[in-house]
């Protein structure tokens, strides 16, 4: 029986948090505070609760949901496709379900081109999408953008609330919050906050790391469990002492045969009698009968006296009792065996975060293959691991390549890491 240890998880960094928000705030935390961090990226939402103790930094607790900015861009463009039926030539058709290679460039392009007009809506009301190779320009407003995604935004602000309820953290007890991720820079993002909690959020440099990919334990081997108690192991020379003694025995029958007189060799039932100190055999045994000895007449083995009984010889006193082997020594259990550790859960992240979490676990490395989407097919986000193998939670060796399947609805060398 083995226990699985947990799988690998990347998780918020409580150390380069508390960094991120001290560089941003440009003081330290005391001793007993607590601030929160709101992470918000492409693919994924971080919410936690940091406290110092000490001179370190702990999560009290934390929360993950598929929720970022790849998301905001599928609804914009499902959004735009309604909006402009008819922009370009036939441009949703090619993009739907992209066959053709320049179809497949085009999706990516007017997938990159919606970025970056969300990303310039942090810092303007109005944008347009140009996308020259399809001679297309779409408008877009601030406040277009924020309908389509503020129920995103507010599920995210509802996570962060039950995160400060799981740390026992009121929101007026907080030393800051730390906003962080590409897509934290929507300005509604902050709205809701500092309308929910009443903290003026603060935001973290551009590309402040505070995210770790947490290595899942290697796996080490448990010895089974007993409910018995198990025989002692036979000690080395145990085995011959046993010979050792049946050999005595047959000695001393041969012995005491020499003594007595031979009955009917078809007897199947030993008598024993003892008359003034002599015994006699009522069955020969066969080593008896076909002995020199045996073959003599009852008159000559009667005048024989027991003093004088000769000493039987080895070939008299019977089969040798096998000598049983000795048993063959167990191998050492402290022999080594190839490292193992515990596959970590990589469905769901990027294939970047994956093969993070791979080199963190201690494996030797990551193949990946991608699989195609339809342009309206938001199931996945671009580059996202759906399938993997071997499984997580089990223990392999550490040599081993961890193969991955991703989601991808551009170019899949976009993926590549």
């Amino acid at each position: 029986m083995h226990n699985v240890p947990p799988a690998a998880s990347v998780r918020i960094d409580p150390g380069a948090a508390a960094a991120s928000l001290s560089s941003a705030t440009g003081g330290s935390l005391a001793s007993g505070a607590a601030f929160a961090v709101y992470r918000l990226g492409r693919s994924s939402f971080h919410a936690a609760v940091v406290r110092r103790i000490d001179n370190h930094h702990v999560v009290v607790a934390e929360r993950t949901e598929p929720i970022g900015g790849a998301e905001f861009d599928g609804l914009l463009l499902a959004y735009l496709s309604g909006r402009h039926p008819d922009a370009g030539v036939r441009l949703w058709s090619r993009i739907a379900d992209p066959a053709e290679a320049a179809d497949r460039q085009l999706r990516a392009l007017l997938l990159e081109k919606i970025t970056q007009a969300r990303e310039q809506l942090s810092e303007r009301d109005f944008t347009v999408i140009n996308v020259t190779a399809a001679d297309i320009k779409m408008p877009l407003r601030r406040e277009e953008f924020e309908t389509r995604v503020h129920e995103l935004v507010d599920t995210t602000a509802d996570v962060l609330e039950e995160v400060l309820v799981e740390a026992g953290v009121h929101p007026a007890e907080l030393a800051g919050l730390l906003m962080a991720g590409g897509a934290s820079r929507t300005p509604l993002a902050a709205t809701t906050l500092r309308r929910r909690f009443g903290v003026e959020p603060v935001l973290a440099a551009p590309h402040a790391k505070v995210l770790v990919a947490e290595a899942a334990p290697v796996a080490t081997r448990e010895l089974p469990l007993v409910d018995e108690e198990e025989p002692a192991p036979r000690r080395k020379g145990q085995g011959r002492a046993v010979v050792l003694a049946a050999a005595l025995l047959v000695v001393v029958g041969a012995g005491a045969a020499f003594g007595s007189q031979l009955g009917d060799s078809d007897s199947t039932e030993d008598e024993v009698s003892a008359t003034g100190g002599t015994a006699s055999a009522t069955t020969a045994s066969p080593a008896a009968s076909a002995s020199p000895e045996a073959s003599e007449s009852p008159a000559e083995e009667a005048s024989a006296s027991p003093s004088e009984s000769p000493t039987p010889d080895e070939d008299e006193q019977g089969p040798e009792a096998p000598v049983e082997d000795e048993a063959p020594s167990e191998e050492d259990p402290t022999t080594e065996s190839a490292p193992t550790g515990s596959v970590p859960n990589l469905v769901g992240l990027s294939t970047a975060d994956a093969l993070r979490a791979v080199e963190e676990a201690g494996f030797e490395g990551m193949e990946q293959s991608g699989e195609a989407r339809a342009v309206f097919d938001w199931s996945h986000e671009d580059c996202e691991v759906i399938e993997q193998s071997p499984v997580a939670g089990s223990t392999r060796a550490l040599s081993e390549t961890i193969s991955v399947t991703f989601s991808y609805s551009g170019e899949e060398s976009e993926c590549d890491v």
